[in-house]
């Protein structure tokens, strides 16, 4: 009678185990994907602020431009001014273009919805588990649970690298 209880708590301890395991999991993937969520915030703004000025210089740049050749003799500091505006525009756009802050929005946006999307059926599948696998099974179907779940968010994450959408960060 003793091995059978025994037997019954080693197997309890080994399902805490893996249910620990897996909550560690879903801790760490909840970090990261907040990690990316703030990623997205970022380029997010950086992608607004490039708009916004680049929509203002384009605009701004050829009234100067048209104003000062409507002069015969236009003065050294306009001309200076209107060099500067049209290269401040040039300039960038060229940047925007180089740090590609709205794919990099999308890139870390996807990314935080696909760890969302993973922790969240991952979660309803442990409890699945737990109430429907008896118990000799259920440890063995939770760490294979856990290892679906490492290897999914492997995947997560090397897309997201390969895509380059954050340069290494996560």
């Amino acid at each position: 009678m003793d091995e059978s209880i025994d037997s019954y708590d080693h197997t309890d301890n080994l399902i805490q185990g893996a249910v620990e395991a897996l909550s560690e999991s879903f801790e760490e993937m909840d970090s990261e994907r907040a990690e990316f969520a703030g990623q997205a915030r970022r380029h997010k703004f950086l992608n607004g602020f490039f708009n916004v000025l680049i929509v203002l210089l384009s605009v701004a740049a050829p009234i100067v431009v048209t104003y000062m050749t409507l002069h015969d003799n236009p003065s050294m500091d306009l001309m200076r001014n209107t060099i500067i505006l049209v290269a401040i525009t040039g300039a960038l756009a060229i940047l925007r273009s180089v740090l590609r802050p709205g794919e990099k929005y999308g890139y870390a946006v996807m990314t935080a919805m696909k760890l969302r999307e993973l922790e969240s059926n991952a979660k309803m599948e442990m409890e699945e588990i737990l109430h429907t696998t008896k118990d000799v099974l259920t440890y063995g179907k939770l760490s294979a649970l856990n290892r679906e779940v490492q290897e999914s968010w492997t995947d997560i994450i090397q897309k997201h690298l390969a895509s380059g959408g954050s340069g290494g960060e996560g």
